[in-house]
């Protein structure tokens, strides 16, 4: 939605914000807004020629930058540590520049050879590393039309297409494209293949059908002793036993699957089972325990360029300050996992950590800044099978595409 210049000012006027000055004295206010821009802390406004006035393209991105702004000044910062702090934020991961660098050579294999499937395969991984989630989906339904005959390669193209409709809560797509991962286990009569197969569909059905769901992760470990791939399964029926609040029984379930995943030097696997098992401490009031395991998973995730990882660990970790009483380095926290899950486009966190910034304004007895961010959380669109249960905590879903 787009935002005026003199919107953006009565914003900063109705949230009683002192970034653009105290006084009534609207040129006061321009200068300082522009200044904002001229240090590289506010993006420049677009401007359309004619009549019509600059303006951004998204409010909340603005509105909240501007928020962000005025914290920082009343911290004490100035605007050159802002800056820093801004743009510390925005470095990108090695492994995001390499993703750039080989899609640039990829793009020119397929000039050469438009339909190599799997030259078009790597470049759908490389996307989804730089969490261009909309990109990869058409790349692999283009694979899916063209790999009919291959069942090898189209059984790993349906891996990562239920994983990514798992991310965008497309529950419909996942759950029809579970099924399409199933039959074709089925047809190829590969246990392991049908074991990872009902992981996913139990990941698809955890949320609406959890006893159904459990069931398939009952069968799904039964089809994978023996395999390294037993490890997801645990690491997925955790869920379920923590849902039930049976915690010593989750707490089971994630310590098998990390001594699997350290056994098999899956490092991705290893850090996604120890955050669930931090988030696990955290919702049976461990907190120390649960801090350590999350911080150490955040740097994990951050080294590792898992954009899933890093948004569900930083807000969890959020939680853990918010219930300590830490209100600004929770909000600090919440604020990193909602831009990293507007990067990958995943609604339902998006959604998740503006209300909880919301919660924290509103404990800190800021209501004017608690209102925006619970009406600015009520604008994203939430789908129907997301239950109030999973907005309490985010956890961390497996990848169980094999390369």
């Amino acid at each position: 939605m787009k935002l005026m210049q003199n919107e953006l000012i009565e914003f900063t006027d109705e949230q009683n914000l002192e970034v653009l000055g105290n006084g009534k004295d609207i040129t006061s206010k321009v200068r300082s807004l522009r200044r904002l821009i001229q240090r590289g802390l506010l993006p420049k406004p677009k401007w359309e020629g004619g009549k019509f006035p600059a303006f951004w393209e998204n409010d909340l991105e603005i509105k909240e930058r501007i928020i962000w702004i005025d914290e920082k000044r009343k911290e004490g910062l100035s605007y050159r540590q802002m800056k820093e702090e801004s743009e510390s934020e925005k470095t990108p991961h090695p492994e995001g520049l390499i993703a750039e660098d080989l899609i640039s050579t990829i793009d020119n294999l397929l000039q050469i050879d438009y339909d190599n499937s799997k030259v078009l395969f790597i470049k759908a991984q490389m996307l989804n590393i730089l969490g261009k989630r909309e990109e990869v989906l058409e790349i692999l339904k283009k694979l899916e039309a063209n790999c009919k005959d291959n069942k090898e390669f189209l059984f790993i193209v349906y891996e990562k297409m239920a994983h990514i409709y798992h991310n965008f809560d497309d529950k419909e797509n996942e759950l029809k494209t579970c099924q399409k991962l199933i039959s074709l286990a089925e047809e190829m009569g590969d246990n392991e293949k049908l074991g990872a197969a009902y992981c996913d569909m139990g990941n698809c059905l955890r949320d609406s059908e959890m006893e159904r769901a459990f069931d398939y992760f009952q069968r799904s470990v039964e089809l994978l002793e023996g395999s390294n791939l037993l490890g997801d399964a645990y690491g997925s029926m955790y869920w379920i036993q923590q849902k039930k609040r049976n915690f010593s029984k989750a707490e089971e379930y994630l310590k098998k699957s990390i001594e699997i995943f350290i056994k098999s030097n899956n490092k991705q696997k290893e850090c996604v089972s120890k955050a669930n098992l931090g988030l696990l401490y955290y919702m049976s009031n461990r907190m120390s325990e649960a801090l350590k395991l999350m911080q150490e998973a955040y740097h994990a995730f951050s080294q590792l360029h898992d954009l899933d990882g890093e948004a569900a660990t930083i807000g969890n970790i959020g939680k853990i300050y918010m219930q300590r009483g830490l209100f600004p380095k929770a909000i600090e926290h919440f604020r990193q996992a909602y831009h990293i899950a507007s990067k990958i486009k995943n609604p339902r966190a998006q959604k998740v950590w503006l209300e909880k910034m919301s919660k924290v304004y509103k404990e800190m007895g800021n209501l004017k800044k608690s209102e925006f961010f619970l009406k600015e959380s009520k604008k994203i669109e939430e789908p129907s099978e997301t239950k109030t249960e999973m907005k309490k905590s985010i956890p961390i879903r497996y990848e169980f595409g094999r390369i």
